[in-house]
């Protein structure tokens, strides 16, 4: 076996490793979301979430609007982050199923486990950017699907090689990407009151 093919399957397994816990892999698919500021937290879930009361802030009046202002429906933001958390674990889910099919001597499947790798990414951006997100958290939604597309063209471009020594520089551009999407990701979990994903341990 040569040693590209060795650094191609060690990088392409590490890549994805890497990949699946920044979209959350290390997150369990339950998170807890304070509802408001000193509410009690309400857990977050795949199925069978739960409902939790939304409780008064100094300052509101019983609706959630600032006192004295004109009545606003107020942001949801459990169902948004039970959004996201559904989102983002279906990723995890569906690039540990893409992990399992790479090859350390078939270039063919290794290609074709990053193609379909390509397309979750796709969705993943496309998807995210569909869920709404108020103004206040539309920076960090940008910012994660920016970094996901970078990604998501890179294993395009990883589909697409001929030989492995071509694939090993794209597969460690996703490598050193991995920070990028954790940070972007651990910034959204952060805005929806999330647990923070984390990377695999060493």
């Amino acid at each position: 076996m040569t040693p590209h093919r060795l650094a191609g399957a060690a990088l392409a397994g590490l890549a994805l490793t890497g990949l699946l816990a920044a979209c959350g892999g290390a997150s369990t698919d339950a998170g807890y979301v304070p509802v408001q500021p000193g509410a009690a937290a309400a857990q977050v879930g795949n199925s069978n979430p739960v409902q939790a009361p939304m409780q008064s802030v100094p300052g509101t009046n019983a609706n959630g609007a600032v006192a004295g202002a004109a009545p606003q429906k107020p942001t949801d933001f459990l169902t948004l982050a039970r959004q996201f958390v559904f989102l983002r674990n279906t990723g995890t889910r569906a690039l540990a199923t893409i992990k399992a099919q790479t090859s350390n001597t078939d270039l063919g499947a290794d290609k074709q486990a990053m193609a379909e790798a390509a397309n979750i990414y796709a969705a993943y951006a496309r998807n995210l950017l569909a869920l709404p997100f108020p103004g206040s958290m539309q920076n960090d939604a940008s910012a994660l699907a920016t970094v996901v597309r970078t990604e998501q063209a890179t294993f395009v471009q990883a589909s697409q090689v001929t030989a492995f020594n071509q694939l090993d520089p794209l597969l460690q551009q996703l490598v050193n990407s991995q920070d990028d999407q954790l940070n972007a990701t651990n910034a959204l979990e952060k805005d929806l009151g999330l647990p923070q994903s984390t990377p695999p341990p060493a």
